[in-house]
């Protein structure tokens, strides 16, 4: 018995008396086609049971995947546990779901990193998030030409959503030493990729990570400000989870032991400086000041901890901004989009404390 045979754009077309292009346009072009066309083709298609055109060619057919890679600096598993690249990513899908586009998601942490070169071969665009400039996967990319926006990192002649980073931490510290402090130190994620120091804040600081780079001049301000040495200011570098934040509060009492305050880059950092201090017999923030950065509750979060000072940042609104000048505002040149991020004083913060330290 022969197999009946495959509807096709051309067959409907055919069908119903109406030229292929009317066909494709109610697919691809519904603008171009009356709604009682529109509606006559999708009925007709219903019946010989036509899915509508296959991606495949159409991708051949017009050089577009139809989809836009995100590229984020950990594991593939991190935007799925992270508070604020959960949000960001809505921030994008929601622009996504309007455009008919579909996302790639592309981790710079990856077990088999030959796999990257496939992944971002079947995007149309990117969205860089806050990643490390000399990485090789972003090179590539940056060097196929294609539409891009980058988010917090500075790329010349690319469109750019920021944070006002700098101002928001010049912001905080201020805050602290208005308080009282002056024995503060930074737990920041590594400004190079896989470093993990310590080191004083008056070392030389490269833009190879544009967030990293901010947040550190912010807190420069502040203390120049203030007229407190950057040389008696630690920094360490860590993960960015609640552990990597536990672990440099160890590192950092073995350096110095009298420390009031502890400035964090996010607030997974915070959590964990928190937890750790809690720990150590240095209560929050009775004996130690923890500031944060995000303004989303990390995973697992004690519900009756403080309420955590930090700088509250709309990670949606990033997302949504950058997938919009992506998809949407194509003409829009590469002037920067900024998103103003908010202090927001909790109870993780007050007066320095003024007892001796065992």
């Amino acid at each position: 018995m022969p197999r009946p045979k495959r509807a096709t754009l051309k067959s409907i077309a055919a069908d119903l008396g109406i030229t292929h292009t009317s066909v494709s346009n109610a697919y691809n072009n519904p603008a171009k086609v009356s709604k009682d066309l529109r509606d006559r083709i999708f009925a007709h298609a219903r019946h010989v049971h036509y899915e509508g055109p296959n991606p495949a060619a159409r991708s051949l057919r017009t050089g577009q995947c139809g989809a836009i890679g995100v590229l984020f600096n950990d594991q593939l598993s991190y935007a799925f546990t992270d508070p604020h690249d959960i949000a960001f990513l809505r921030g994008i899908s929601s622009v996504c779901e309007e455009e008919g586009a579909n996302i790639v998601l592309i981790p710079l942490k990856d077990r088999h990193p030959e796999r990257l070169d496939t992944l971002t071969a079947i995007v149309d665009g990117y969205i860089l998030n806050a990643p490390y400039k000399s990485n090789p996967t972003i090179r590539k990319a940056l060097a196929r030409g294609l539409p891009t926006v980058v988010v917090d990192f500075d790329a010349p002649g690319l469109p750019s959503v920021r944070t006002n980073d700098r101002a928001m931490m010049r912001q905080v510290v201020s805050h602290l030493i208005d308080h009282g402090h002056r024995r503060i130190a930074i737990v920041t994620f590594p400004w190079t990729e896989d470093h993990g120091e310590i080191y004083a804040l008056d070392r030389d600081f490269s833009d190879e990570n544009y967030v990293v780079h901010e947040r550190i001049l912010g807190c420069r301000d502040a203390f120049d400000d203030a007229g407190i040495a950057r040389h008696g200011i630690l920094v360490c570098e860590t993960r960015n989870s609640e552990e990597g934040g536990a672990d440099a509060v160890d590192r950092l009492l073995q350096r110095q032991r009298d420390l009031t305050a502890i400035v964090c880059f996010s607030d997974r950092l915070a959590h964990g400086v928190m937890t750790a201090c809690e720990a150590l017999g240095r209560p929050v923030p009775g004996r130690m000041s923890v500031t944060g950065y995000d303004g989303i509750d990390p995973p697992g979060r004690v519900a009756d901890g403080p309420r955590l000072t930090t700088v509250r940042q709309n990670a949606f609104e990033k997302g949504r901004k950058a997938a919009e000048r992506l998809l949407c505002d194509t003409d829009g040149g590469a002037a920067p989009i900024g998103i103003e991020a908010e202090f927001v004083i909790g109870d993780s913060s007050a007066a320095a404390w003024e007892g001796t330290c065992a």
